[in-house]
């Protein structure tokens, strides 16, 4: 008798890797009636020596979140970001989710994160794709502490730049010439009479080291006679930036010709996603364009970056401008065996330097 192949059924039985497959209820019941018979003859042991071989799952949360959900999350936790700062939070999400399709987080991984800086890569310079990958690492860094997110974190570690190129193409350094040129004493008049609030904060740059942002920030409370006329800095980028700054009397008698009773010491105000110092930056950047200073890479933040220079041309040793600055020591020994100075100590070191300047661009109070 022929058999007919179509009607013919087949089980498959692997005992050594442990697959057993039927096609339909019939031959199911076969490939068990043939499972009885192999396990009454000891047959159904694996042979093989090897142990089983183990998968690697990944975890999927029960509910997964979108990045923007992530987002929200992380503002109603941490409710003292800057403006600046989530709004930065924000645009890197919704860029990074647009860009791959708007996956769930626990989707997104190692890869992702290449091929997004490849693409950046095609219209942003590599300190701008550092910048916005830092962005996602700080977000993602969040959803592995809250447990919303099961892996590595896929943007830590992925910085295209090193410190050193960071400061070879970041911020340049005023000249004094240029310093000159840009306070002007008959300049700086115009300022002063027109916007004396640009002209104190641009001032304030130039012999205090501080940033823009910790100028426009200030309230007048924070601008204090005693023990020795100083700045309160209470709201900076760094945990180093909370600190006190020595001004010269000179400057700290004309802030008072200037400043309210009380409140905002300038009249800069936050604005959603630049802080409150972007006007004074602005304004300075045209400034400088009015009288030819316009070499690549001076920027408000130059006058922090010449004060500095400044500082230690004047033989101002590392511990006291570090303090006046607001910067990490990174030498250990130092930073293990420095005590900080007083703000009557630091203001003798460094009130001399202050003077120094203010003679070099003849300020007239």
């Amino acid at each position: 008798m022929a058999l007919d192949p179509k009607k013919l059924r087949t089980f498959n039985i692997d005992i050594q890797n442990g697959i057993y497959q039927s096609d339909g209820p019939e031959d199911y019941q076969n490939m068990m009636g043939a499972l009885d018979k192999l396990g009454t003859l000891g047959l159904l042991k694996p042979t093989s020596s090897q142990p089983p071989s183990t998968q690697v799952h990944r975890e999927i949360p029960k509910i997964s979140l979108k990045l923007s959900e992530l987002v929200e999350k992380l503002f109603d936790l941490k409710k003292q970001l800057k403006p600046a700062t989530a709004q930065a939070y924000k645009k890197a999400a919704s860029e990074f989710s647009g860009f791959l399709g708007n996956p769930y987080i626990h989707e997104i991984g190692g890869s992702d994160i290449t091929r997004y800086q490849e693409h950046l890569a095609k219209i942003n310079d590599t300190r701008t794709i550092d910048n916005k990958i830092g962005n996602l690492s700080a977000i993602f860094s969040f959803a592995i502490t809250q447990k919303y997110y099961f892996e590595a974190n896929p943007a830590l570690g992925r910085k295209l730049m090193s410190k050193k190129d960071r400061d070879k193409s970041g911020y340049a350094i005023f000249e004094d010439i240029e310093i000159h040129s840009i306070f002007l004493p008959h300049l700086i008049k115009q300022h002063k009479d027109k916007d004396p609030d640009f002209y104190y904060c641009i001032l304030l740059g130039l012999i205090s080291g501080c940033r823009i942002s910790e100028i426009t920030s200030l309230q007048v409370s924070q601008i204090k006679a005693e023990p020795v006329p100083h700045l309160n800095i209470i709201d900076s980028k760094t945990v180093a930036g909370i600190r006190t700054v020595p001004i010269p009397q000179t400057i700290y008698d004309e802030l008072q010709n200037f400043l309210p009773a009380k409140g905002k010491a300038f009249k800069y105000i936050e604005r959603l996603g630049k802080g409150s110092g972007n006007a004074v930056s602005q304004k300075f950047k045209r400034h400088m364009g009015k009288i030819g200073v316009m070499r690549e890479g001076l920027v408000f933040h130059s006058l922090r970056k010449y004060f500095n220079n400044f500082l230690k041309t004047n033989k101002v040793q590392i511990e006291a401008r570090c303090q006046m600055l607001g910067h990490e020591l990174d030498n250990v020994n130092e930073t293990t065996y420095a005590n900080e100075y007083s703000i009557q100590d630091l203001a003798t070191l460094v009130n001399p330097v202050q003077n120094k300047i203010l003679e070099m661009i003849k300020y007239n109070p």
